[in-house]
């Protein structure tokens, strides 16, 4: 057989294997490519050696086809943003690998990583990249996820795109993204998926990885409003009726309203990241001038408050060690008592990975990054993605 006629078998195979693995692969594009020493993919494609898959037995093909498939599914290309590659990539591989390991009777070529003692079992990426110990990157060479093309033309990694050389096509993040959001939503709406005789047809451990794929994002400005009229007086006078006309601050002037903002100053908040929190900081300022603001920067150590008006001058970041979610709302609650009469809420900016307490009295949103901790896994609060 030639390698699309072995494409094609190995496509057969897998979804009678598996229906969702199966539905994945007709979704997928093949190419075959000199420049890949193995197999890789940029999000969209995946590309092959062939004289490297000829050497593989049926199921490892099968195996190795499907691994490249679900790095693409479940968005581990644009979902790797400022991560160093090559850890990210081990992380990565753990996920797939004992997908197809636990979903199937494939077999993965020689030297493919995977759990001992599913240590990493229904764990997303993002968690798994936090776990893997420094000294696996130095003995990991086999990168296949092809780093996510700039908005100005340049890869995140030039190392990366060196080694895969030029002509290997880079997509933005947008391609990959919208590509397959669509289409594991359309396997979720499906009637197949509604199908009684189909309960199974997610395969399993997945799930933590399909809602990191599917979790809609929401306008965090329409959250915090929505967050912040819940608080105990609800705003009563308020006519929500002209919430449309931006007439609502009239009624925000008869009450206090406290927020207590933290931003996460952790080694893993990048700079883009800081960034970004900084201008969600901002965008809470001026579109709430009558809420007052305490800001507290945190890492494993608290910093704050700074108390904030839609003119000031916000001061600069400080931290950059561990994460710790704990000192903060030890703060904020030692300082609650007195403020019972006020509207109060909490927001922490943050990726979400770090050391949370068990509870907090004070209603709690996060506005977390996009590729950050699942949501299901804050313990307690509303969690808001912050739009990319």
């Amino acid at each position: 057989m030639n390698f699309d006629e072995l494409v094609a078998k190995a496509v057969i195979q897998i979804k009678e294997s598996n229906e969702f693995f199966g539905a994945l692969m007709l979704f997928s594009e093949f190419k075959k490519s000199k420049e890949i020493p193995t197999a890789a993919t940029d999000g969209k494609k995946v590309f092959v050696n062939e004289e490297f898959f000829y050497s593989l037995k049926s199921s490892e093909q099968n195996g190795l086809l499907l691994h490249e498939v679900l790095h693409m599914a479940l968005l581990h290309v644009p979902r790797m943003g400022s991560r160093e590659l090559k850890k990210w990539n081990i992380a990565a591989d753990y996920v797939v690998n004992d997908l197809i390991l636990r979903n199937s009777k494939f077999s993965l070529p020689n030297g493919a990583i995977k759990s001992s003692n599913q240590e990493y079992w229904d764990k997303s990426v993002e968690y798994i990249y936090e776990k893997v110990p420094n000294s696996a990157v130095s003995k990991f060479a086999n990168v296949d996820l092809i780093p996510i093309m700039e908005s100005d033309g340049s890869s995140k990694d030039t190392k990366s795109k060196h080694q895969y050389g030029a002509n290997v096509p880079q997509l933005s993040k947008e391609d990959c993204e919208n590509y397959w959001k669509d289409k594991i939503n359309l396997l979720k709406n499906s009637s197949l998926y509604s199908n009684s005789k189909l309960q199974g047809f997610f395969p399993g451990g997945i799930e933590k990885e399909i809602e990191a794929v599917t979790e809609p994002e929401v306008d965090w400005r329409s959250a915090l409003w929505k967050f912040v009229s819940k608080t105990p007086s609800d705003f009563d006078d308020l006519d929500r009726r002209f919430m449309y006309k931006k007439l609502y601050l009239e009624g925000l002037m008869t009450d206090s309203v406290i927020a207590d903002v933290c931003i996460d100053t952790s080694g893993s908040i990048s700079t883009d990241q800081l960034d970004q929190f900084m201008g969600e900081l901002n965008g809470i300022l001026s579109s709430y001038p009558n809420i007052k603001v305490n800001l507290y920067y945190c890492d494993t150590e608290l910093f704050g408050p700074y108390e904030l008006g839609s003119n000031s001058k916000i001061p600069s970041a400080m931290g950059f060690g561990g994460t710790s979610f704990v000192p903060f709302f030890k703060a904020i609650e030692e300082t609650e008592a007195g403020f019972n009469e006020i509207n109060r809420v909490a927001v922490y900016l943050t990726d979400g990975y770090g050391a949370f307490p068990d509870s907090c009295s004070i209603p709690t949103m996060w506005l977390a990054t996009h590729d950050g901790l699942e949501s299901s896994r804050f313990p307690f609060g509303q969690v808001i993605r912050i739009s990319k």
